[in-house]
């Protein structure tokens, strides 16, 4: 059964200009914003986080640049406890992104400057989930994109922390001390994982008896933060310097509008 949430906490986000909610929360390539069974509909996202390790259900919305959150939990925020979240929150909008300097940059190049015009105000922030970056790591490493999807889809069917609210039900990352405990035969067998049932046992277990936050590694000079990342079972430098975000911003959106552009230019041929 889903673990059931009531309200607690409404607030509002001003982010800076230029900012497009649905492209930002409903990325065009298909990226998730916090977790692939999130749900976007006419403009509103229903979704969910850990805060503190405790889940709590999001349910966003937009007029311009300004989004209006509710939250979601079983008792409410201590004033502390809320100040994170607003936090979190602006940084996983893109909030502290120079897009402006951006697409300065993106306009002197003739393919850039065309998906700048198509997805004006796209940010590329994502809600940080450690051991959630931890799984896609390992669960996109030598797969075709279909059949990642499918093992992300069983492991969060089989595994995952349901919670519902506002008559809607989103499926959050399982946390590291509950894969820690599972066989990795099990893992095989339910969720199709193949050899990556045990890195990605082993990766838990690393993390239950090793507790890293997003909050701990910013705090980390960055070859630090790398180096404390790469200790984790499956986790290499490249994927390391994804999880903390240590791309600048520039060459960062540079890779997503280029792929982006691709599809498009694919779409129309």
């Amino acid at each position: 059964m889903p673990m059931q949430l009531d309200e607690i906490h409404r607030f509002t986000l001003s982010l800076p200009d230029p900012f497009t909610f649905a492209l930002t929360v409903a990325k065009p390539a298909g990226w998730h914003w916090s977790t692939p069974r999130e749900i976007f509909e006419n403009g509103i996202l229903w979704t969910g986080m850990y805060l503190r390790d405790i889940p709590v259900g999001l349910k966003l919305s937009a007029e311009g640049a300004t989004v209006h959150v509710t939250v979601y939990g079983q008792s409410p925020l201590a004033d502390d406890t809320a100040a994170l979240l607003k936090e979190e929150l602006f940084s996983a909008l893109g909030g502290d992104e120079d897009l402006p300097g951006f697409y300065r940059f993106a306009r002197d190049d003739p393919v850039l400057s065309a998906v700048v015009d198509h997805l004006n105000g796209m940010r590329v922030g994502m809600v940080k989930d450690l051991f959630g970056d931890v799984i896609l790591a390992i669960l996109l490493q030598m797969a075709p994109m279909s059949r990642s999807n499918q093992m992300i889809d069983a492991l969060l069917e089989q595994y995952g922390r349901r919670v519902a609210f506002d008559g809607r039900e989103v499926t959050l990352w399982p946390r590291a001390e509950e894969i820690s405990r599972v066989d990795p035969k099990e893992l095989r067998n339910t969720a199709k994982l193949g050899y990556r049932a045990e890195r990605l046992v082993r990766a838990a277990r690393f993390l239950a008896e090793h507790p890293i936050s997003h909050e701990d590694l910013m705090n980390l000079p960055e070859e630090e933060a790398v180096g404390r990342l790469i200790e984790i079972p499956g986790i290499g430098p490249y994927s390391a310097g994804i999880i903390i975000g240590t791309f600048p911003i520039d060459s960062w959106s540079v890779v997503i509008f280029s792929e982006l552009a691709v599809l498009k230019f694919i779409a129309f041929m």
